[in-house]
């Protein structure tokens, strides 16, 4: 965890170094992230930087804690509008909301990802962990869809909950290789029309995905 110096820093300052350190992992794995490039951009010396964060990994696993942060707050307040919703719509507002948080914040979802499947210094048993967590809802939720005639009885649960997962974890990759829709910025709001277009995509998507089960 970073050190009282750095929360005693000026908020413009705080998020400037936040901004220069999130740009620089979300964009490298752990090993090839440079502590140099973080403060030549920040505009700050690299001892002042050691003044904050006790070394790379400290600031690294800052990092990972603010993605889950931003995530569970975002999370924590948003749920199904009919709890009665079958298995598509439930994705379709799933995904909708992994999109708020992939637009909102860029670079934290990004650098969430390659903690997941890049290299991480991470002990690798957490790393499965959120995995087989995410695995495990999806095959849940699609036994559910089976049981009420919404899924082919002859789908396989679990085959069909990897395509789910992989789909959800390359929601970062997606939105970030379409241009001119994401700020980078922490906290930046997207304008309605860009989170409609998004929207629209994932909307695509689900549908592909349901006619190809339903």
């Amino acid at each position: 965890m970073p050190l009282p110096t750095f929360f005693n820093l000026p908020d413009e300052k705080r998020q400037r170094i936040l901004e220069c350190a999130i740009e620089e992992f979300a964009q490298h794995d752990f090993d090839s992230a440079s502590i140099s490039q973080i403060v030549a951009r920040a505009g700050i010396a690299k001892g002042s930087l050691y003044q904050y964060f006790t070394d790379k990994d400290d600031l690294y696993r800052y990092l990972i804690d603010l993605a889950s942060q931003k995530k569970s707050q975002m999370l924590a307040g948003a749920q199904p509008p009919d709890p009665g919703m079958n298995i598509f719509d439930t994705l379709r507002w799933l995904f909708r909301e992994m999109a708020n948080f992939e637009l909102r914040y860029p670079g934290l979802a990004r650098i969430g990802y390659r903690a997941l499947y890049g290299k991480s210094p991470l002990p690798e048993g957490v790393m499965e962990k959120g995995r087989q967590s995410t695995m495990q809802y999806f095959t849940r939720l699609i036994e559910q869809g089976k049981q009420r005639g919404e899924v082919r009885a002859e789908v396989d649960a679990e085959a069909a909950a990897f395509i789910f997962t992989a789909a959800l974890t390359e929601l970062g990759s997606f939105l970030a290789s379409q241009p001119g829709q994401i700020t980078g910025r922490i906290g930046s709001e997207e304008d309605p029309a860009t989170l409609t277009r998004v929207q629209e995509k994932y909307d695509q998507m689900i549908a592909i995905l349901q006619h190809g089960m339903a």
